[in-house]
């Protein structure tokens, strides 16, 4: 078995092939987190993980690319009433990067963090170029389970991270990437996951296709090519990882 820690089934690229993606999760053994952006796809996730509970764990947040156009007060209310049927909180963060009022990305990114805090959720973060700014914020929070998911900053940052119990994931672009094999050998072993982070197409593997279930495969034998495992201890590290990650 192996989890996607990170994946957007909730995603209207998706849609269209649902059945052919829940077969191939089913097939290959494969639990996915998905997680949310707005209140759409966190209605969505719900009815997903509703349907196949097997397979889809249901996370829930408002991402920093959707602040604008959501009612935060409406957001924070369905996850509330809801709370039971939420397993994590995510995708939240921060993306300094990104186009948006920045001062109101750490607001609302503390409102989610607050609400993980209070009721012992798991969190899966955006981070990019951010992720000094977003290991301040955390530090003012109590969350037993802190993903950085898809980590892109320094092997400074990482440490610093590894060292406040923080996992880190990697996708795909582990294949083919010298830069985060780097980043993934001086990672705690304890604290790494690996994700598909789909509908991300991958324009330099997989013939830039939408992410499948099925690159999560690929992800876990690059990893364990990286980290010289065997590919059965790797995905028994994962496994251990991932459910220590989700408190089971």
């Amino acid at each position: 078995m192996l989890i996607d820690s990170h994946t957007h089934l909730s995603d209207d690229e998706y849609t269209s092939i649902e059945s052919e993606v829940i077969d191939m999760l089913r097939a290959l053994d494969i639990k996915a987190i998905s997680v949310s952006m707005d209140i759409n796809t966190a209605r969505r996730n719900l009815s997903l993980a509703e349907r196949y509970k097997d397979v889809i764990i249901p996370f829930v947040g408002l991402h920093p690319w959707c602040i604008e156009h959501e009612d935060v007060d409406e957001f924070t209310s369905f996850i509330l009433s809801n709370i039971d049927k939420i397993k994590g909180i995510g995708e939240i963060g921060l993306d300094a990067a990104y186009a948006s009022d920045y001062k109101k990305q750490k607001v609302v990114f503390e409102r989610m963090l607050s609400i993980a805090e209070r009721y012992k959720k798991p969190v899966s973060i955006h981070s990019r170029r951010a992720v000094d700014d977003v290991l301040a914020v955390l530090s003012s929070y109590n969350i037993k389970s802190v993903l950085l998911h898809w980590f892109s900053g320094s092997k400074k940052q990482l440490v610093k991270a590894n060292d406040m119990g923080y996992y880190v994931s990697y996708g795909p672009v582990l294949v083919y990437s010298e830069e985060k094999r780097v980043l993934l050998r001086n990672s705690n072993i304890d604290l790494v996951l690996i994700e598909t982070d789909g509908p991300v197409r991958y324009g330099s593997c997989f013939n830039n296709s939408m992410a499948l279930p099925s690159f999560l495969v690929s992800v876990a034998y690059a990893l364990s090519d990286t980290l010289n495992m065997h590919y059965s201890d790797a995905e028994e590290m994962l496994i251990k990882n991932s459910l220590r990650y989700l408190n089971c």
